[in-house]
């Protein structure tokens, strides 16, 4: 199963491939701008890792999982309580903290389900 990289910041980023090279899981990255359907539908079933935080992305996820994408797991800001209930109707799996998705990074990248959306 794929798991499809869909997080504009560097930071956050290089901390998932860098997880993803130590555990030799393969990443793929969907470019800027390329729809998240289109990303899933390029990479065939598997993860889709959103940032929930980027604008557009949440209203994309049905779309992605329609696609192929088997679970979306996304992270957000701690205080955005709103976005979090959003990303929950839009059908998100996983959500998580930014804290807790480094927490879970490991896990997360070799496809373990984690709890189910709060």
């Amino acid at each position: 199963m794929a798991v499809i990289l869909a997080v504009r910041d560097l930071v956050f980023r290089s901390k998932i491939l860098a997880a993803a090279e130590r555990l030799g899981t393969a990443v793929h990255i969907a470019p800027r701008g390329t729809p998240l359907d289109q990303a899933s539908r390029d990479h065939g079933p598997g993860t889709l890792v959103v940032d929930l935080g980027e604008p557009g992305v949440v209203e994309q996820v049905p779309a992605a999982k329609a696609a192929g994408a088997t679970r979306v797991v996304g992270f957000l800001g701690h205080l955005q309580a709103d976005l979090m209930e959003a990303s929950r109707l839009a059908g998100v799996d996983e959500i998580l903290t930014r804290g807790q998705f480094v927490q879970r990074l490991d896990d997360i990248l070799r496809g373990a389900p984690g709890p189910t959306a709060p």
